[in-house]
């Protein structure tokens, strides 16, 4: 494993040391098939048949003393402790963010709240002309009536009105419909944009601890699931809340003693929805998690392809996947199932009622209360009495899987931001008669601009002399990772950090760029510390040369520019020259305007390291970071670019980590990292004369692994 591995990710260590029994949302699948790793998994294969059984063991059902925290086993106490995390946290909070994200477009809702209106009354108050209809056979039939085409004449006015109101209903649900799902895609797209933009203020530490999948579900099912509440469901619920008052005041119109009679219903289709939202609610936002599981292990599957395929691990790839999906399923399944017993049981009640509405109705027709067109229409009403609520239940579904997948995205969203109290910035001055002006002339020197006391500025020019004093650090508590730890390069200087694997180097450009704060100890930049620099503009100072040579889809020319993005194309064409990516380029069928793929995948490890440094060439920064920079070049390019790399250093301090001794050679100043201690530190010459640890390595007396 790399060093970057593990020393990025020590959470991981730990929770692979810990001897805890995984879940199968929790369960990390492998970084890299190896010969290890299906005994490694065997354990998690076996993990969710024993929790499930030890979960029926437990006590605390209904009916039983519930144990205290400190009669629980160490099991049971992690079973409840996963249960306490499914749960939502605050359901009627988020629902209540939720509506303030469809609430940004109030005239489109109240033209869909007129209209919903507009096409329940009309639909409502259409059944009402059912009565005159039998009103008009029954007349003909008791012969009060014996003129039968004009009866003919007078139910078929009747129609046509009812047909042309049916009609305008349906008319009213099109343009309801339409505007709402206009809604629905502008909520979801901000929704999704504030999602991505509040990633980006959040720390690396934070990504670091979540794989890329289940980071990619918040935009994927969760953002689809609100999509979904928004466009279909909320219209539902908006029309069949309306139809149901309307059609209990139509009821009670007729007869409000049968009505109230039959509001028992309503009362028992309450109760069932708090009961079923109280067993289902935990399942949705489990399942939630266990698509988001899935959704990581098909990612990394895919970026891991290639290992997959030379180590023959489909067989293992599969069998893990079918372990994800197996335990999304059951959650699904058991989810759906209960929350399906809505739709029946209020069918079954609602159909009880309209039976005992025909019970009760013709009981007053037979005592002379009511007539049979006005039992007709009445029942008529009854017969849709528990229509919307069975439509409202119908949603209830999607609107609380909705709701889970807005929790998980506000939880997000409610990640502060990293902390960033430092109030130095960059700027560029002129020299003056009265002394330092600041310019936005960009030939101008580069300065730190350093807030004082009495309100005034001071201008610090940029030289990059670095001092690292006596800095401890750790990923994890107690189990440190540098240990106090010094080192200083004047400007200009190349400072090299040499070590096995682990033994901190990589967390050194970690903390120089703040992507982690510094626990004891100090690292100053021309004697600012970096705590009191802005975050922006200390990484503005600097160009970074990393290990993994990140691409991005687009021209070859557009991710140099990634460097500078105001540079020109004979500033790319000079940075590319100078890390000898040039020649490479222009072999392409398209040079510089060659399409690369994500991660450059159509291009080898070394060309992308190359256009990698031509990057750091454009960027021009007064402080460069090389960490393993050449690691992905075999040793024929690597002499290529010595010079290229001896002109992008010129001028500049540089500090660089890696593993072939031979890039360090000319450094000002090497330190050897043991464990996280400096347990050597001078220059090539003198540490081969000291004849320790740096010689051992340099001569391959010792294996640096």
């Amino acid at each position: 494993m790399s060093e970057e591995n593990k020393t990025l990710r020590p959470d991981l260590q730990e929770t692979a040391e810990a001897p805890v029994t995984p879940t199968p949302e929790e369960t990390p699948a492998p970084e890299a098939p190896t010969a290890e790793a299906p005994a490694a998994e065997a354990p998690a294969a076996e993990a969710p048949a024993e929790s499930e059984s030890a979960a029926k063991k437990k006590p605390g059902r209904r009916g039983k003393k519930q144990k205290s925290e400190d009669e629980m086993t160490e099991e049971e106490k992690k079973e409840a402790e996963k249960k306490k995390r499914n749960k939502p946290k605050n359901t009627k909070e988020s629902a209540k963010r939720l509506l303030k994200y469809i609430g940004e477009h109030k005239v489109r809702l109240v033209i869909v709240a007129l209209l919903v209106i507009s096409s329940t009354a009309v639909s409502a108050l259409s059944a009402l002309l059912i009565r005159p209809i039998y009103a008009t056979v029954q007349s003909v039939v008791l012969g009060e009536m014996t003129d039968g085409d004009a009866a003919i004449a007078k139910i078929g006015r009747y129609l046509l009105v009812l047909s042309v109101a049916y009609l305008l209903a349906s008319a009213f649900q099109l343009l309801y419909t339409r505007i709402m799902l206009n809604v629905s895609v502008k909520t979801v797209t901000k929704l999704r944009r504030d999602l991505f933009n509040h990633l980006q203020g959040l720390p690396v530490s934070w990504f670091d601890k979540r794989k890329t999948g289940e980071v990619m579900s918040h935009f994927t099912s969760d953002v689809n699931r609100v999509n979904d509440l928004v466009s279909d469901s909320f219209p539902t619920i908006i029309s069949s809340t309306i139809q149901a008052v309307m059609t209990i005041v139509l009821m009670v119109t007729f007869s409000w003693k049968i009505t109230l009679t039959l509001t028992f219903a309503v009362a028992l289709m309450v109760l069932t929805v708090i009961v079923i939202t109280n067993k289902v609610s935990p399942l949705f936002k489990k399942s939630q998690k266990a698509i988001a599981a899935c959704n990581g292990y098909i990612e990394e599957y895919i970026m891991g392809i290639k290992a997959v395929k030379v180590f023959c691990y489909e067989e293992r790839s599969k069998a893990r996947f079918r372990e994800l999906n197996e335990n999304y399923r059951k959650i699904g399944v058991k989810a759906n199932i209960i929350s399906g017993f809505m739709g029946p049981i209020m069918s079954m009640i609602s159909r009880l009622n309209y039976v005992l509405a025909i019970t009760l109705g013709t009981i007053s027709v037979t005592r002379g209360h009511m007539d049979v067109p006005t039992l007709t229409t009445y029942l008529s009403y009854a017969s849709g009495y528990g229509g919307p609520i069975v439509s409202i239940a119908g949603t209830y579904s999607a609107m609380i899987s909705a709701i889970a997948g807005a929790e998980r995205i506000f939880e997000v969203l409610d990640t502060p931001f990293e902390t960033d109290e430092g109030k130095v910035q960059l700027a560029r001055i002129i020299a003056k008669e009265m002394g330092w002006e600041e310019t936005e002339d960009a030939d101008g020197t580069l300065a730190w601009k350093v807030p004082q006391d009495d309100g005034s500025v001071k201008f610090v020019p940029v030289k990059c002399d670095v001092d690292i004093s006596h800095v401890n650090f750790a990923y994890v508590a107690d189990k440190p990772v540098l240990k106090d730890v010094s080192a200083h390069a004047n400007s200009g200087e190349k400072l090299a950090f040499v070590g096995s694997t682990g033994a901190g180097k990589t967390t050194i450009t970690n903390l120089i760029n703040r992507f982690y704060e510094i626990e004891e100890g100090e690292i100053t930049i021309d004697g600012i510390s970096i705590k009191e620099i802005k975050k922006d503009d200390l990484r503005h100072s600097m160009a970074f040369v990393l290990q993994d040579a990140k691409l991005f889809a687009g021209t070859i020319k557009d991710n140099i520019r990634y460097g500078k993005l105001d540079a020109t194309d004979d500033e790319i064409v000079a940075a590319a020259k100078l890390a000898n990516a040039h020649s490479f380029i222009m072999k392409l069928p398209n040079g510089y305007d060659t399409e690369l793929r994500a991660d450059g995948m159509n291009i080898s490890a070394g060309e992308a390291q190359l256009i990698n440094i031509a990057r750091a060439a454009v960027a021009n920064r007064p402080l460069l970071v090389l960490d393993e920079a050449t690691s992905s070049v075999d040793t024929r390019t690597e002499r290529k670019i010595e010079i290229g790399m001896d002109q992008l250093m010129k001028d500049k301090t540089v500090l660089v980590i890696a593993h072939r001794l031979s890039t360090v050679r000319n450094s000002d100043d090497i330190v050897v990292l043991e464990g996280g201690e400096v347990i050597e530190h001078g220059n090539h010459d003198e540490l081969i004369a000291l004849g320790q640890k740096y010689y051992q390595l340099y001569t391959g007396l010792y294996e640096m692994t």
